[in-house]
C-alpha cells in the first residue's frame, strides 16, 4: 500500500485512478502525446534553464528526454510517472509506484499532489527522468505526513514521464474539455472561415453512437454540425493537420435534451483546406484550395519549364463540363501558353501539390483545354504540380544575366500586350521592376541598360494600368519615369490619362501642357487637353448647382460664376480621344544594344 494514501496534502495515491492506467507496453508513442502549440510556452521550449523552479526546488535531469522530444506538460494536461520517494536524511525509501509496478497519474496544477509535484513535473519532457529535492514548504511542511514522513523533512524524488494526455476546458465553465488522443503535424491550424477535412463521432454516456460524419468538407463557422458546431469550431482552431481529440462535452454543448448527460465527440483534423485568392488583378476571379501540401518551399519561376496535370474541370455543381478531358500539360510559366487561370495557380503551387481552382469561364481561353465555349458563371479545376524546372533564382544572377532575362521578360510581356493578355504582360514587366530593383553596383554599360530597360517597363506597366482603369497605379509608374527624365512625352502623356481617367482635369490640362512645351505638335495632348476643359466645366456646373441648392435653402442670394480656364490652345479637334485605345499602344522601344 502507497504511503500517499494519507488524508494530508500529499502525492494522491488511489486505487481506483489506475484502472484506466496504461502499461508501459500500452503508452502511446510520442506522437500520440504532448500539448497545443499555441499555450503558453514559457516552460517548454527545449531545455530551459533549471534556476527557473523556485527556490526549495532543486533539479537534476538523470536520463534526457527521448529523441527530440522538447515539449512539457501544461496545468491541466493529465500526466503519467514512475516515481521512487526517499528521505534526504537517511536515503530510506518510503514509497515507489515502480515497486507496485503500477504508474501514477494525475492531473498537473490541479493541487492533487505535493506543491514541488506541479512545479517540477511541469519542466520535464516525455521519457525524461529526473531528481527532485523538495524543501518542506514543496513537500509535507512541518507537520511531516507520519508516520514514514517526519515533520520538516526534505524530500528526494525519482520521476520518470511516461506520457501525458493534454486536456483544455475550451470554454472555461467545464462545458467542452478537449484531450488530445493523437497529436498533429505542422504549425497550421484553421482559423473560422477556413475549410477543412474531419471526421467525427459522438457517442452517448452509454457508448451508442449518436452521430457520425466522415470525410466531410466543413466550413468553420458553418451550421453543417449542427449542434456540436460550437465545440468542434472552438476544438479545430486549436489543431494541427492530422491530429485526433476527444471532446467531453455537456448536454448544453451536445444535443440539449436528446443526450441531457452529455456527449463524446471523437474529432479527426484530417486536412487543412487553404484557400487564397491567387488572381493576377487580386479581384478573387481565381481563387485556389490547396487540397495536398506540396514538397520543400520552391515555386516555379518566370520562363521556367512546368508540368502539371488537370485532372478535373467542373461546374459549380462538381458536374462535369462536356467535352473535357484529363491532361498532362507542359508550359513555360508566365508565357501566356496556357491560360490565366492556369498561369495563376502555377505561378504558387509548389511540387506535388493538388489544389482545386475555383474561376470564370473568360481566363480558360488558351486553346489548350478545350473551355473555350464554357458557358457556366463558375468553373472548378482540379490540378496537380507534377514537376518544374529549377533554374537560378534572381538574385543569384549576373549583371548581364539580369539585364538578359529582364530584356527578354520585356519582350514576353510586350507580345501578350499586344494579344490582349493585359494582367499577364503586366505581371512580366513587374518581374522585370522586381529584377532590377538594386543597379547602383553595376558597372556603367549594364547600368546605362538596365535603366533603359526600368523606363521602357515602367512606360508599358502605365499603358497596362489605363487599360485595367487602374489610373492611380499608372500616376505612379509615369512619376517613376519622370523623376528620372522630366520631359518624356510618353510618360506626361500617359500621366495625363491617369489624371483625366481621375478627374484631376486641372493636373490633366497641366501635364497636357507640358507635352506640348516640348512637342507642340502633339495632337493627342491638344484633344485631351480640350476633353479635360470640358470635364473641368462639367464639374464646375454640379459645383454650382449643388451651392446653389445649399444658398437657396439657406435664404442666400446668386452664386458668383466659377472661375473660367483660360485656353492658349486652337478650337480645333473636338473629338473626345479615346483613351483605351490610346493607352494599348506598349511602348516599342528595343531592347538595349547587348540586352537580347
Amino acid at each position: 500500500r502507497s504511503h500517499f494514501g494519507s488524508s494530508s496534502k500529499a502525492i494522491l495515491y488511489n486505487p481506483s485512478s489506475f484502472e484506466g492506467a496504461m502499461s508501459d507496453d500500452e503508452m502511446p508513442d510520442q506522437a500520440a502525446t504532448g500539448f497545443e502549440d499555441d499555450m503558453d510556452m514559457s516552460d517548454d521550449m527545449g531545455d530551459g534553464p533549471i534556476d527557473e523552479l523556485p527556490e526549495g526546488v532543486e533539479k537534476e535531469i538523470l536520463t534526457e528526454a527521448i529523441g527530440s522530444s522538447w515539449k512539457t506538460p501544461k496545468p491541466g494536461d493529465e500526466v503519467t510517472v514512475h516515481y521512487v520517494g526517499t528521505l534526504l536524511s537517511d536515503g530510506s525509501e518510503f514509497d515507489s509506484s515502480r515497486g507496485r509496478n503500477q504508474p501514477f497519474v494525475f492531473t498537473l496544477g490541479r493541487g492533487q499532489v505535493i506543491k514541488g509535484w506541479d512545479v517540477g513535473v511541469a519542466t520535464m519532457k516525455k521519457g525524461e527522468i529526473a531528481k527532485f529535492t523538495l524543501a518542506p514548504q514543496f513537500a509535507y511542511g512541518a507537520v511531516g505526513s507520519p508516520p514514514k514522513i517526519p515533520e520538516n523533512a526534505t524530500l528526494v524524488f525519482e520521476i520518470e514521464l511516461l506520457s501525458w494526455m493534454s486536456k483544455d476546458d475550451l470554454f472555461g465553465d467545464e462545458g467542452v474539455i478537449k484531450t488530445q488522443v493523437v497529436e498533429g503535424s505542422g504549425y497550421k491550424s484553421p482559423k473560422m472561415g477556413d475549410e477543412v477535412l474531419l471526421s467525427m463521432k459522438a457517442t452517448g454516456p452509454d457508448g451508442n453512437v449518436v452521430e457520425e460524419v466522415k470525410e466531410l468538407e466543413y466550413i468553420l463557422g458553418s451550421v453543417a454540425l449542427g449542434a456540436v458546431g460550437k465545440a468542434c469550431d472552438r476544438a479545430l482552431t486549436d489543431m494541427k493537420k492530422g491530429e485526433e481529440a476527444e471532446l467531453k462535452c455537456s448536454k448544453d454543448y451536445a444535443y440539449g435534451d436528446r443526450t441531457p448527460e452529455g456527449a463524446v465527440l471523437t474529432l479527426n483534423l484530417l486536412q487543412i483546406y487553404e484557400t487564397k485568392d491567387v488572381s493576377l488583378n487580386s479581384d478573387k476571379s481565381v481563387m485556389k484550395k490547396m487540397i495536398k501540401e506540396g514538397e520543400n518551399y520552391d515555386l516555379p519561376k518566370e520562363g521556367q519549364k512546368v508540368k502539371m496535370t488537370v485532372e478535373s474541370a467542373t461546374d459549380g455543381s462538381k458536374s462535369s463540363l462536356p467535352g473535357f478531358t484529363a491532361m498532362d500539360i507542359e508550359f513555360a510559366a508566365l508565357n501566356g501558353e496556357v491560360c490565366d487561370a492556369l498561369e495563376c495557380a502555377a505561378a504558387s503551387m509548389k511540387q506535388g501539390e493538388r489544389a482545386v481552382l475555383s474561376t470564370i469561364p473568360a481566363l480558360l481561353v488558351d486553346g489548350v483545354l478545350g473551355l473555350s465555349g464554357v458557358t457556366e458563371e463558375k468553373v472548378l479545376l482540379t490540378v496537380k504540380m507534377n514537376e518544374f524546372e529549377k533554374g537560378k533564382d534572381t538574385w543569384s544572377l549576373s549583371e548581364d544575366e539580369k539585364v538578359e532575362f529582364g530584356t527578354a521578360r520585356k519582350e514576353v510581356g510586350s507580345n501578350l500586350f499586344k494579344a490582349g493578355r493585359v494582367l499577364l504582360a503586366l505581371e512580366n514587366y513587374k518581374k522585370v521592376a522586381q529584377l532590377l530593383n538594386y543597379i547602383d553596383n553595376f558597372q556603367e554599360d549594364n547600368k546605362q541598360k538596365a535603366k533603359e530597360l526600368k523606363k521602357v517597363c515602367s512606360l508599358n506597366k502605365a499603358a497596362c494600368y489605363l487599360k485595367l482603369k487602374i489610373y492611380y497605379d499608372a500616376k505612379v509608374a509615369c512619376d517613376a519615369v519622370l523623376k528620372e527624365e522630366s520631359q518624356n512625352v510618353k510618360a506626361l502623356y500617359r500621366l495625363a490619362q491617369a489624371q483625366f481617367g481621375m478627374k484631376n482635369f486641372a493636373d490633366c490640362m497641366k501635364d497636357c501642357k507640358k507635352i506640348l512645351e516640348v512637342d507642340p505638335q502633339s495632337k493627342d495632348a491638344r484633344v485631351l487637353y480640350k476633353q479635360a476643359v470640358a470635364g473641368q466645366k462639367e464639374e464646375d456646373k454640379k459645383s454650382k448647382g449643388l451651392f446653389a441648392n445649399m444658398c437657396k435653402a439657406l435664404g442666400k442670394g446668386p452664386i458668383p460664376e466659377p472661375e473660367k480656364q483660360k485656353m492658349d490652345i486652337d478650337d480645333e479637334d473636338e473629338e473626345r480621344p479615346n483613351l483605351e485605345e490610346a493607352a494599348t499602344t506598349s511602348e516599342e522601344t528595343h531592347a538595349p544594344e547587348g540586352g537580347a
